[in-house]
Order: structure tokens, then sequence, then C-alpha cells
């Protein structure tokens, strides 16, 4: 690995901080057709995190491709349910979205004991963006030197080893119960609260092992803190060439943590497609993908009715998981 390739890092605090609430209007007039007022799209997750930075990055180019200002209102709480419920119950005219993902609409609704919304059918999925790669890493002071060592010592271990979390029902948590069940092996889950607090506890070693956002764990590879065991990719990145992606392990997992622009279900074709068109037509703007790739997320393009079959489809496939590992929120 060059030194050149691990001078990227993450723009989300920078970015966040610079970006507005609300993006102000293009200067150009306006037509009588969608839209023709200020579009909201809630966040649902606190300002400055990489969901909120993402739809603020997006911002201005979105508003000069719609013809209206875009107004960012955050919803943090509840694993991105709070925000979420009030897109659900928003009129499904377009003028309020969501930025929601694998977490707030197939994981979470589901592990909870009384869901707040059915994902199926309360929301229609508009436009992916992409996704943030996962990384399964150790201390670099843990005696595994790759995956295969770490699994073999999972499996001889007189008591379970420990992975840590962000949080319960979570990516990372259901991606270490898919590895779990793919290799036969007996994990320990510790859950803690955000990607920083698990972040330290790996680094001090309460953990044997976690999956976190690569964006996050990647100056600790950098510095030889950490040490990279697999990631979710389809395939290998060229930064660690050397590394499994959990595809290639065995699980069914090709994406880390996928985010996308959903609305209220039942609006109208017309609104769909040009959202969808406003939102894949700004992820390939060379300045978005510049700074996506500084973020180490992964921008995907996909047609509105080839993400909502893959929306649907990870509903089914993660409530497996949340089933058999029997995970509740409370």
């Amino acid at each position: 690995m060059t030194q050149a390739q691990f001078k990227r890092r993450s723009v989300l605090g920078s970015l966040g901080a610079t970006m507005l609430s609300t993006l102000a209007p293009p200067a150009f007039a306006q037509g009588s057709a969608f839209p023709n007022r200020p579009i909201k799209i809630i966040v649902p997750w606190a300002a400055g995190g990489g969901g909120d930075v993402i739809v603020r990055l997006m911002g201005t180019s979105l508003q000069k491709r719609l013809g209206q200002a875009i107004v960012v209102d955050n919803r943090p709480g509840a694993v991105g349910t709070i925000g979420s419920v009030v897109a659900a119950r928003s009129p499904a005219d377009g003028y309020t979205l969501v930025y929601g993902g694998m977490e707030s609409h197939t994981i979470a609704p589901q592990a909870m004991k009384k869901a707040p919304y059915d994902p199926r059918k309360e929301f229609v999925a508009i436009a992916p963006l992409g996704f943030f790669p996962a990384a399964l890493v150790v201390s670099a002071a843990h005696p595994a030197k790759n995956l295969n060592q770490f699994l073999q010592m999972a499996k001889e271990a007189k008591t379970p080893m420990s992975f840590g979390s962000w949080s319960t029902a979570t990516s990372g948590h259901l991606m270490m119960e898919a590895l779990k069940e793919a290799k036969g092996v007996d994990l320990l889950h510790v859950p803690y609260n955000g990607t920083a607090p698990l972040l330290q506890a790996q680094l001090s070693q309460q953990v044997d092992c976690s999956i976190n956002v690569l964006s996050t764990v990647e100056p600790h590879l950098r510095n030889g803190a950490l040490r990279l065991l697999a990631i979710s990719m389809p395939q290998r990145l060229p930064e660690f060439a050397d590394v499994p992606t959990l595809k290639e392990i065995g699980l069914n997992v090709e994406r880390g943590p996928w985010v996308g622009i959903f609305g209220p279900a039942g609006m109208p074709a017309d609104v769909l497609a040009r959202v969808h068109e406003a939102v894949d037509a700004t992820l390939k703007e060379p300045a978005i993908v510049e700074q996506t790739k500084k973020m180490f997320f992964v921008v995907e393009h996909m047609d509105q009715r080839a993400y909502q079959n893959f929306y649907l489809s990870e509903i089914d496939r993660w409530g497996q998981y949340i089933k058999t590992a029997k995970i509740t929120i409370e």
C-alpha cells in the first residue's frame, strides 16, 4: 500500500460545518409543474454525520436541477426511525423526502417490538446514493494476522471471543451475525452507542474485533493501530488488495451500509421520475464523484424500478438474519 493511496481523509467534518441547513433557491424562473415550492429532505441522523454530509453535498446541484430550494431537516433518533416516521406520514407529493437506508428502512422496523412503520407498504425507494464500505478489524496487537487465523482462534476458544458494533440491530451487528452463521463460530456481541465509541473500544482492545465503516477506521489502519481482516465490497479495493471481501469468504454481503432517497408510498410516477433523474445526474458530476471518493463512499446507480426491487429484497434478506439471531430492539 503506497503512502499516496493512504492520503485520503474523511471530509465529513469540514463539509458538514460549511453547508447550511437550507440551501438558497436558484435565481432562474420556476415552472408550474413539479416542483413549484421548496423540497424538504429529512435526514434521520444527527447533523455532521456521513448521511447528513452527503445530502448537503448534493444540495446545490439538486436545487439547480429541480429549480427549487432544498431544505435539510435533521430528525435523529431511534436508529433513524424518528425522522422516517415523519416522512412516512407526509403527503406523497414529492415535497417531503427522506434519506434512508439499510438500518432505518430494513433492519430497525423489523427488529423493533412495536414497528413504527411498515417499510414495504409505507415507503417507495426513489434513487440509490451508494454505500459505506464496512471493515472488519482487530487491534494491531491481536495475535490473528488475517481472517483465517481469526476464525480458527474463534472456533478453538474455550469462551466466545467478542465483537463490537455501533449499536444493536445495525448493519455492523447484522453483518457479524451473517459471519457467525456462514463460518460456524460463536462470538459475543458488545454494542456501543455510535461508530466513535466503537472505534475507541477497538483501539483499547475492549473487544476482539468489530465491523465499522471504513472511513472511520482508515486513519488507524494507516498508522498501524488497527489491522484489516475483511471488507464489504463487491470486489477487493486496490488500496487493500490483499484483504478479502465478505462476499468471497462466503457471506451474502456485497455492500456496507447502503443509503438512498425515499418518499412516502403513493408518489406519482412523474414525480418519482423527476426526483430520480435529478439525484442520479447529481451523483455523476465530477466534483461530487471526487468528494465521495475522499469519504470512501461508493456511489451506485440503478433505475427507480430496480432500486425498489433491491429495497424489497433487502427487507427480506436481513429480516431472516434478525429472526435467526433473535435480535430485538425495545
